[in-house]
């Protein structure tokens, strides 16, 4: 119940600045420092609201623990504030090892503790736990990892310069923050907390391999692809290719998440999570457009144009907002049918906006991808006839996932897909290393 009002404070916190900075090819040491400065400020300033909102927060769910639980979760927000230019000086200078280690360290020290704690009976609190020593961990190892230090300066005309480009990201991004998010809020608070479980639970599995996917998008093409904005060819090359690579890796994994799903709630969360199923299916069966959309999205602000950005923002939110009205009275299964309808018509949008700003037209990008939809859809199809009538979860999840990932390759190679080369390639120089 309180995912959509962390989500919205990492939003408001990174203020657009982020992308400004790694945007802009000259920013400098106090275009660094402003920022920290503004936010760790803007972080209690926020973790304050929050704590004085907390009381209505918990009356809109009518869940009394959310005043208390609200208050201490969102000290992340100021925690996270001192590793935030960090973090974004690695982005800049592509140094994604560091923070892959500090990503997985983090989670385990986190993890490990929240496990501990739910076991020995604190339980929502283990999750708060987790999240404060999560962030406090990253943050810790940011500094240690990276030399940059904030000095004694603060400009308000760097501040006015980055945020000129940084507004339209920060409200677009706030706006795309509230609506990824604005399903939670809606069946939170129409249906039971029981319901909203289930459905959390349903996108937690289906975001595992999308958001990682997502992040490598947004983490790693954006700085590549600015450093290329201005060789148009270069870019729609690298675009096209980074397109085609992410979407051989997210269908696949979509597709055995889909196929798998029963047997896989079943041997993981037991009897009592399976009316999460059906939402999960559902949620694979479009949750690789994401992978597209973020690509298309990425494109608007590394070329600059964030007024394309937002505008597509506002676009593409008011047809989420007409999908949850029109189905929100048939159940959350229809919710989600309509969360699905409201994806294609954003990725569609996206591609039209595509051919304004990198000349790239929509059909091209669906011939790219066809070699990778004709496989994915023969891998659903071949795969689900053979372990139809399997009766063990784990037999059945192994199989699917040997058989589901063999008849994927075997049609990437009829096709002669230029991906499953570049992924041999790729292997074979691992295995010489």
């Amino acid at each position: 119940m309180l995912t959509i009002f962390i989500a919205i404070g990492q939003s408001l916190m990174n203020s657009g600045f982020a992308q400004a900075l790694i945007q802009k090819k000259d920013s400098n040491n106090i275009d660094f420092s402003t920022v920290f400065y503004f936010n760790v400020f803007s972080s209690i300033v926020l973790w304050l609201i929050i704590w004085l909102s907390s009381p209505y927060i918990a009356v809109f769910y009518n869940q009394p623990q959310l005043v208390l639980l609200a208050k201490i979760l969102c000290f992340s927000f100021v925690i996270d504030s001192f590793g935030w230019i960090q973090q974004i000086h690695l982005n800049k200078s592509i140094e994604f090892k560091a923070q892959s280690i500090i990503g997985v360290v983090s989670v385990l020290f986190g993890g490990s503790i929240g496990i501990y704690l739910a076991f020995s009976g604190y339980g929502v609190w283990s999750l708060v736990v987790q999240t404060l020593v999560r962030t406090t961990i990253k943050v810790f190892l940011l500094w240690k990892v990276n030399s940059w230090r904030p000095t004694l300066v603060f400009s308000f005309s760097s501040l006015k310069n980055l945020f000129t480009y940084g507004s339209r990201i920060l409200l677009g991004g706030l706006i795309s923050t509230i609506f990824n998010n604005i399903y939670l809020l809606v069946i939170g608070r129409l249906f039971n907390s029981q319901s909203l479980g289930y459905y959390t639970r349903a996108a937690q599995f289906k975001d595992l391999p999308v958001n990682t996917i997502n992040s490598i998008v947004q983490r790693v093409t954006f700085p590549v692809f600015s450093k290329i904005q201005e060789d148009e060819a270069k870019l729609k090359n690298g675009f096209r290719k980074v397109t085609r690579i992410l979407l051989s890796i997210a269908l696949p994994m979509m597709v055995i998440l889909f196929l798998i799903a029963d047997p896989l709630i079943h041997l993981i969360l037991t009897d009592k999570w399976m009316p999460a199923v059906p939402y999960l299916k559902l949620l694979c069966s479009f949750g690789w457009i994401y992978v597209l959309h973020t690509t298309n999205i990425t494109i608007f602000t590394v070329k600059g144009r964030s007024d394309y950005y937002l505008y597509f923002q506002l676009i593409e939110k008011t047809v989420i907002i007409i999908a949850i009205i029109t189905t929100y009275r048939f159940g959350i299964e229809a919710m989600i049918w309509g969360q699905m309808v409201s994806s294609i018509v954003s990725y569609l949008l996206s591609s039209f906006y595509m051919r304004k700003v990198i000349d790239i037209k929509f059909k091209t990008q669906i011939i790219d991808i066809l070699p990778l939809l004709v496989s994915a859809i023969s891998m659903l199809v071949i795969t689900l006839f053979i372990t139809r009538n399997i009766k063990s979860d784990i037999i059945n999840i192994i199989t699917t996932c040997i058989i589901g990932s063999s008849v994927y390759l075997l049609f990437l190679w009829i096709l002669r897909a230029e991906e499953l080369i570049i992924g041999l390639n790729y292997l074979t120089r691992l295995m010489k290393k």
